[in-house]
């Protein structure tokens, strides 16, 4: 994973509970379940589907017509997982349980942020060079706004911890670009105008196709990526689809 970022295992037999036991062999297991001020009812799959409290459930799936899980069926923009945390959770996994064809979208997008820092431009790099950007958690990343945040706040006085906008990785020693999530953010020390501006030259430059993978989802997929040298992002899906992932 340190040399390439994203593993793929393909058709594997995992239950719940050995997702959270694989887990376990890589690090301390971390559910969004304690790290946001969540409604519990998106919390009800894992009663319906008798989960360990460690799994979070990615569906579409409604019961009484409300969501069971998290993100429905709509568009996940770019992001890095818990970036509006002091530390972001170093890798994430996801297996797949049922997942729509794939002619009908769900497709999970991954860009390398070791690619996106090598190629900037020096001038760039100097430009950003000990700059941090501050994470508000304002909205999630299906852009609903969170519980008690407001689109009207002041993004400098939201409270929030800053991240340097070149991180150095803890393991490979490499430099990356550390953009967290779009929406929410600020370059400390800058004007909003500077700040946005700035901001949308780096996403724009980070989110290129070259420098993307695409995964096209099948039942028993298994992927692992390392939280803090990449980005993801969702495509929208059939909403007559079934899809769910651990």
């Amino acid at each position: 994973m340190a040399d390439h970022l994203l593993l793929v295992f393909r058709n594997q037999k995992l239950t719940a509970q050995d997702l959270v036991s694989l887990v376990r062999r890589f690090g301390t297991p971390v559910t969004s379940s304690n790290l946001h001020q969540r409604s519990l009812e998106e919390r009800t799959a894992n009663r319906l589907f008798n989960l360990p409290p460690e799994v979070t459930v990615v569906t579409n799936l409604r019961e009484n017509g409300k969501p069971v899980g998290i993100l429905g069926d709509g568009e996940v923009v770019w992001h890095a997982d818990f970036s509006f945390h002091e530390r972001p959770t170093a890798a994430r996994m996801l297996l797949a349980v049922e997942v729509p064809p794939r002619e009908l979208g769900g497709h999970t997008y991954f860009v390398n942020c070791y690619a996106a820092y090598d190629t900037l431009p020096e001038a760039m790099k100097k430009r950003i060079s000990g700059k941090t950007i501050k994470q508000a958690n304002i909205v999630d990343t299906a852009m609903k706004l969170r519980p008690g945040a407001s689109l009207d706040a002041d993004i400098r006085e939201v409270p929030g911890p800053s991240h340097p906008i070149i991180s150095t990785h803890p393991e490979t020693g490499r430099n990356m670009l550390f953009l967290g999530r779009r929406h929410g953010a600020y370059v400390n020390g800058c004007t909003l105008e500077e700040s946005e501006a700035l901001l949308n030259e780096l996403w724009a430059h980070a989110t290129q196709p070259r420098f993307a993978y695409r995964h096209d989802w099948a039942v028993g997929d298994v992927v692992v990526w390392d939280n803090r040298a990449t980005l993801h992002r969702r495509d929208p899906f059939d909403p007559n689809t079934r899809r769910v992932l651990y």
